[in-house]
């Protein structure tokens, strides 16, 4: 038989060693934790990253779209195409017939 002491020691040991690897298993889980906190912090910044890129390619068709609208209005209130809009429409130059002097001071329809 073993003596009480070598029991003892035994029951120590083994009470030591379930102590030790329930504290390896709750770092290993920790460890894991912190990967995994890790992980989805560099899955948002790449996340983050492509919608900064579609929201930039985005602001630059915009502003495209912005100078080529401005250079179409330009263009629609030149003279020039005043003039043509205008006689698509009927309008014509006023002749010296359509022209109506009106004295000052006087009272039209009286």
């Amino acid at each position: 038989m073993s003596s009480p002491s070598k029991s003892r020691k035994k029951e120590r040991k083994q009470s030591g060693g379930s102590i030790l690897s329930t504290g390896v298993i709750v770092l290993i889980l920790i460890a894991i934790g912190l990967s995994l906190v890790y992980v989805r912090i560099k899955v948002e910044e790449v996340s983050l990253g492509y919608e900064i890129s579609r929201n930039k390619k985005n602001t630059e068709d915009l502003l495209k779209e912005n100078r080529t609208l401005q250079s179409d209005f330009m263009k629609l209130k030149s003279a020039e195409k005043l003039e043509e809009v205008a006689s698509e429409l009927g309008f014509k130059f006023p002749t010296q017939e359509d022209i109506i002097y009106i004295e000052k001071n006087k009272v039209v329809g009286k």
